[in-house]
């Protein structure tokens, strides 16, 4: 790296994740019961995070439930598995230029307690990067709520 740009680099300030659009994609199939807490326990992490639903395919009322706390939702005419849920959730983000994308199970089995943990290195590479200033088309990052990220990167 050249002084210039270690110079730059330095003077730039912390990227706070408040700064960056985020949303949540949770997709769900037949989760009525379980969504609304995974719904809240989102928003009590993060009040600023969207959160979009992709129902995939329920025959149960995952979607309205999820349409009442204030989720998007996309509702998938059948069911296409968790592959076809999650790239539907992606595209979502890419298209509207979200900063950051998570994934969190419907189900309930990922932790959002664990986003702080999942989401600092993407803060961090996003400041040491300028990510912050960059055109949406070079903004787009995501992660797996697990206890361990099963993959974050950019895109």
């Amino acid at each position: 790296m050249s002084k210039t740009a270690e110079r730059e680099a330095v003077s730039r300030p912390p990227v706070a994740l408040s700064e960056l659009r985020r949303v949540a994609i949770v997709p769900a199939l037949n989760e009525e019961h379980t969504v609304p807490r995974v719904i809240a326990e989102l928003r009590s992490f993060d009040p600023g995070l969207d959160i979009v639903v992709i129902d995939d395919g329920s025959t149960d009322r995952t979607a309205d439930v999820s349409e009442s706390l204030g989720a998007y939702v996309l509702r998938l005419p059948f069911n296409v598995g968790i592959g076809g849920a999650v790239q539907t959730g992606f595209r979502f983000a890419h298209e509207r230029h979200y900063d950051i994308a998570v994934r969190v199970d419907g189900d309930g089995q990922h932790d959002p307690s664990q986003l702080g943990r999942i989401l600092e290195p993407a803060r961090r590479a996003a400041a040491a990067s300028g990510l912050a200033s960059s055109p949406p088309s070079c903004r787009a990052w995501w992660a797996s709520a697990s206890p361990t990220p099963r993959r974050a990167s950019r895109r």
